[in-house]
């Protein structure tokens, strides 16, 4: 099965028979895989050269997406308490579609009766399987907690709309069909239409002295009703709503947003007070900073340097650091557009770091400047890598031992596999099979995890 038959030369029956047998010998090198990544990660092996966890250094080091190297790590965390399914999923007998659904789910107590189901069912029954049981979980938790969590996903699809999915609280839907209902009085209002007043709802008396004398059409039509019903098609009303907050909140161009006050020694000259003791660079009314940290906030943010003694005693007011333009910083936003990190790719809460920092001579222009999340800013600024500018707005990232750091390393297949003997041709077909009735396999399991449940709090009687 295992030979270098051209495919061409290969019979209906050998290609089915290599197809289905591979998938086995992928299934039990995937669970190995997963075994070495979770050990991988224990022990920190990932660590350094600025990488801020295992699912970075997996998506850089193997090019999986960071979303994918996620659900590896999650899967591999899990099946170290499903050892049931582990060793099933080490013999080819379920695949990581199968593991990878189960493990949403799956606890030492219901390990036995889901595996059971899955050796027997298709990944599409397994998935519809594990949907239901989420949504079951979740009803029981919420209705034990009596709090229902609002939450909502976004994706962009292949054609390139938008959709959003949200589930919402009582309360949350409420506030939310209520500020549909007003996006979609503003966005429909017309010049006809009036201000809406206080008493929208109530007669407009005041407009004539006669009111009583007013027929039903015209009090109704004085009552400006607000309360419009709400629209079937919510999305102009949404977007009315998005464009609003846009237009009405601003934020900041940069990540730091305030100017902070930094106590500090005078350049060259150590600030003693009244005891003879060195005052330490601290912040404002706050703790003591290391170098790496004064350092990064005089490169990070608008840092003003007040010199003093440790009583208090004002010796110097400094300038404010300087700090890119808003042209600058769109110029270096619309180039790097995220960290530039080759293991990172964050897109929010970015500095604009200097290559070579301003107190040292460095220009604030785009062939000094580059974009930086949080945590590689410090990384940066406490020695773990660094960078190098080497003109015309390029850059270069360098280990600790000079080493450039690949922005995507290269991957080949290892020499001298043989495939694993001891994996059938047929590991991963279901055994059995069928139609899977949802509602009767749901209603059983949780019957038998109720019954264990009750055995291992309930003494057997004699």
């Amino acid at each position: 099965m295992f030979d270098t038959t051209p495919v061409g030369e290969l019979s209906d029956g050998q290609l089915r028979e290599r197809v289905v047998g591979y998938a086995g010998q992928m299934a039990a090198l995937t669970a190995r895989f997963l075994g070495l990544l979770v050990e991988f990660d224990n022990r920190h092996a990932w660590s350094g050269e600025g990488v801020m966890s295992c699912a970075h250094w997996l998506s850089w080091r193997t090019g999986l997406s960071l979303r994918t190297a996620q659900d590896h790590l999650r899967i591999a965390h899990a099946l170290t308490e499903l050892p049931l399914i582990a060793q099933s999923f080490a013999d080819g007998r379920v695949t990581y579609s199968k593991v990878r659904a189960l493990t949403r789910v799956a606890t030492p107590e219901r390990e036995q009766e889901l595996l059971n189901v899955a050796l027997s069912a298709t990944a599409a029954q397994v998935d519809a399987l594990v949907r239901s049981m989420r949504h079951i979980d979740r009803g029981v938790e919420e209705q034990e907690s009596g709090v229902i969590a609002s939450s909502g996903r976004w994706r962009w699809n292949d054609d390139g709309s938008l959709s959003v999915n949200m589930r919402l609280n009582p309360l949350d839907g409420a506030r939310f069909l209520a500020g549909a209902v007003r996006a979609e009085y503003e966005r429909t209002r017309t010049e006809d239409d009036l201000d809406v007043p206080r008493n929208a709802l109530e007669p407009d008396e005041t407009a004539t002295d006669d009111a009583e004398d007013l027929g039903p059409a015209e009090v109704k039509r004085r009552q400006r009703d607000l309360w419009r019903h709400v629209p079937a098609d919510i999305a102009p009303a949404v977007i009315a709503m998005a464009d609003t907050l846009h237009g009405a909140v601003d934020i900041p161009e940069t990540a730091p947003g305030a100017e902070i006050l930094v106590h500090t020694h005078t350049h060259g000259q150590d600030i003693a007070d009244d005891d003879g003791d060195h005052a330490d660079d601290h912040l404002d009314d706050g703790p003591a900073l290391f170098d790496v940290e004064v350092d990064e906030a005089r490169c990070g943010a608008a840092v003003r340097e007040v010199h003093t003694t440790r009583r208090g005693a004002v010796l110097k007011w400094g300038h404010k650091r300087r700090t890119p333009t808003a042209a600058l910083i769109r110029i270096v936003t619309q180039r790097d557009r995220c960290c530039r990190h080759p293991a990172c790719g964050r897109t929010r809460h970015l500095h604009v770091h200097h290559v070579r920092s301003w107190a040292d001579g460095g220009a604030t222009d785009p062939d000094n400047l580059i974009l930086l999340c949080g945590t590689h800013h410090r990384a940066l600024h406490r020695g773990e890598f660094t960078i190098t500018a080497k003109g015309g707005q390029q850059f270069t990232f360098h280990r600790q031992s000079g080493s450039v750091i690949e922005r995507a390393p290269t991957i080949v297949a290892p020499a001298g596999w043989t495939p694993d003997s001891r994996i059938s041709v047929g590991a991963t077909m279901p055994v059995g099979g069928g139609r899977l009735d949802l509602g009767y396999t749901t209603e059983v399991l949780y019957a038998i995890w109720a019954l264990k449940a009750r055995e291992r709090t309930e003494p057997i009687a004699a």
